[in-house]
């Protein structure tokens, strides 16, 4: 089993990328005055925190620490206590001073109750914002998908496409939308505690900084064994999980061979490497914000240390300090050691929305390989004519499948199409219905080029049912209608029952409401098969392409199937892929294809009697059936 790790899963060298940035920026232009919005609430909820350490500073040093108002308070306490009548005036000033700090605790509660509101409305625009962008961008991705050609989709294992659509998504909201306002209001905060700090004592503020080389260096460290880390954890959950799902999707052959305990044991291997790999990232983080917390306790310290000395002395160079500006001064310093460790935080989050956007644009920049021309007919009352005129086609040159076919099918005509796998059978199918375009010749329908038609408009003429039926999760009536809400409940009705699916359909709980289950699993092989007849007869196309559709079939039902392949195959070109020639016989016209070359075309008895490639065909198949008779 592989490791399941695709080169399309790495992350790019570079933790941040311009061209990438202002690409992502693009999703945001739309929004860009909501988000602008956002971050001016952002920014006032930012200077409203800022200021409720400097109104504190004020309620200390003006109404608590103040000497002439503890002088006041004390001889209004001394007053109380003798009973002596105080001074009118100095009783005004303290009912004054009572009033005044009053006021300012509102005031700082105020202030605590704008940023709150400010925040919570920020919150609410930048969800919003990341929403829309991510509807925008998984649609557009969604959208693009729907146009890619099946070679594309060949080569791309689905996981990979989904991780696209879903989490590569997301990451990029998450850091892109949220993460750069919140990056802005972080670095805005750091710049306006600076401010105030310098506006009010520049050598407090020098203090406060004088650890700053400490965090920078610590977080340049920081980031280079985090990244690694993030790097091994990637690779180690893209084998994790690959694992599983092989696992899974080949229970049946690990059951058969016993592989129980064997493959336990690897996938215990793979989860312990990603799992130590994640301890070792939480010890990078264990080791980061401790020593960071510990640098901010220091710059504390220190503020202490410097600010009592001012206070003792009464001041240094000129510069003096309070009580109550030393506790301003150490909220604002744990306040700024806050973003710094926000930031470094985000580091992996911007990473991961890089490496997202590297492959959601490798994935929207790949072109569509199958494009309508300018001026695309839309069909209008094909005959159903279908020509292949010399056609050569290859799904990786130089690996030819067809070689050089020219074929015509005549409107109504049932022509089958038998040979050895990986003769080209199904890919002439495939090219009908241009989910390929072919390197040499032309298929054409009605006489003009398939791709000279609008693709979606040619599609709805061509009738496909494979062998493999395809059911989608919902009701029996969803999956006849298959979005065609034109379709009349008679119409899709009258249809199962053309098709002989109508009796099983109505023996079942809910009738046409009953649910298929993923992919048609409550329903059994040969119920799915007339499910996708009546379904394509529903749509009423003009050709029809039958490939394998009567194989894996029970016998109680191939009757059934049989009779509704002739119902659905009434006065419309058909055509027949088949392995088993016991299902052909009956076809007007018979091409042998063997190795990508078409050998011979006629009717059952002429090509028995001309004894070649189809003639060893049928002894092959029925040699053991004549000679028991």
């Amino acid at each position: 089993m592989s490791d399941g790790y695709h080169i399309g899963d790495e992350v790019q060298a570079k933790a941040f990328d311009a061209r990438l940035m202002r690409r992502l920026l693009t999703y945001l232009k739309p929004y860009r005055w909501l988000l602008g919005g956002a971050t001016v609430l952002l920014l006032g909820a930012t200077v409203l925190s800022t200021l409720a350490p400097l109104l504190t500073m004020h309620a200390i040093d003006w109404y608590i620490d103040d000497p002439e108002r503890t002088e006041r308070m004390a001889a209004l306490a001394e007053g109380e206590a003798s009973g002596v009548e105080l001074d009118p005036a100095l009783s005004e000033q303290i009912e004054a001073d009572k009033a005044g700090l009053r006021w300012l605790v509102l005031l700082i509660a105020g202030i605590f109750a704008g940023e709150a509101l400010l925040r919570y409305g920020q919150l609410l625009t930048v969800a919003y914002v990341g929403q829309r962008t991510m509807f925008a961008m998984r649609m557009q991705i969604f959208g693009h998908l729907q146009r890619m050609s099946l070679r594309y989709l060949d080569k791309n294992p689905v996981g990979r496409l989904m991780t696209r659509v879903t989490s590569d998504v997301e990451n990029i909201q998450q850091t892109i939308v949220t993460g750069l306002v919140q990056v802005f209001s972080d670095l805005f905060t750091i710049f306006v505690i600076l401010g105030f700090m310098f506006w009010l004592n520049w050598q407090l503020a020098l203090v406060a900084l004088s650890t700053a080389p400490l965090v920078f260096l610590a977080s340049y460290i920081f980031k280079r064994f985090a990244r690694r880390s993030y790097l091994e954890i990637r690779r180690k959950i893209a084998r994790l999980n690959a694992y599983m799902q092989e696992n899974v999707t080949g229970m049946c052959v690990v059951q058969v061979f016993s592989r129980e305990d064997t493959n336990f044991g690897e996938y215990d291997g793979r989860n312990r490497d990603h799992r130590n790999e994640w301890f070792r990232q939480v010890r990078n983080y264990a080791a980061y914000f401790p020593t960071v917390d510990a640098l901010g306790s220091l710059s504390i310290a220190l503020i202490l240390l410097v600010g009592g000395y001012q206070i003792l002395h009464g001041g240094v160079l000129g510069v003096t300090a309070s009580f109550g500006m030393l506790y301003a001064f150490i909220q604002w310093a744990e306040r700024m050691f806050q973003p710094v460790r926000a930031l470094a935080d985000k580091y992996n989050l911007l990473q991961e929305a890089m490496a997202s956007s590297e492959r959601i644009f490798q994935l929207l920049d790949t072109p569509e390989e199958i494009q309508d021309g300018e001026g695309a007919i839309i069909p209008n009352n094909l005959q159903g004519r279908v020509e292949f005129q010399d056609v050569w086609f290859a799904y990786e040159t130089p690996q030819w499948v067809l070689k050089d076919v020219s074929l015509t099918i005549e409107p109504g005509e049932r022509l089958a199409i038998v040979g050895h796998t990986g003769a080209g059978k199904t890919t002439l199918a495939a090219l009908l219905s241009r989910f390929y375009d072919i390197q040499h010749g032309r298929v054409l329908v009605d006489g003009v080029d398939v791709r000279d038609y609008q693709q979606s408009a040619l599609r709805k003429n061509i009738g496909v049912v494979l062998q493999d039926v395809f059911l989608f999760s919902g009701t029996i009536r969803e999956n006849i209608a298959l979005g065609n809400g034109d379709m009349s409940e008679d119409w899709m009705r009258a249809c199962a029952q053309y098709v002989n699916a109508a009796p099983f359909i109505e023996r079942l709980p809910g009738g046409y409401d009953y649910d298929v289950g993923e992919r048609g699993c409550n329903l059994s092989t040969g119920q799915r098969q007339l499910i996708a007849f009546a379904r394509t007869l529903a749509h009423n196309p003009r050709i029809i392409v039958l490939d394998e559709a009567t194989s894996s079939v029970d016998t109680e039902t191939e009757m059934l199937i049989q009779d509704a392949i002739h119902k659905l195959m009434d006065d419309r070109t058909s055509i027949v892929i088949a392995h088993r020639l016991s299902t052909v016989q009956h076809a007007d016209r018979i091409a042998v294809m063997h190795h990508g070359q078409l050998k011979e075309i006629g009717a059952h008895q002429e090509l028995l009697a001309r004894r070649g490639l189809y003639y060893t065909l049928y002894q092959l198949q029925y040699k053991d059936q004549e000679d028991v008779a």
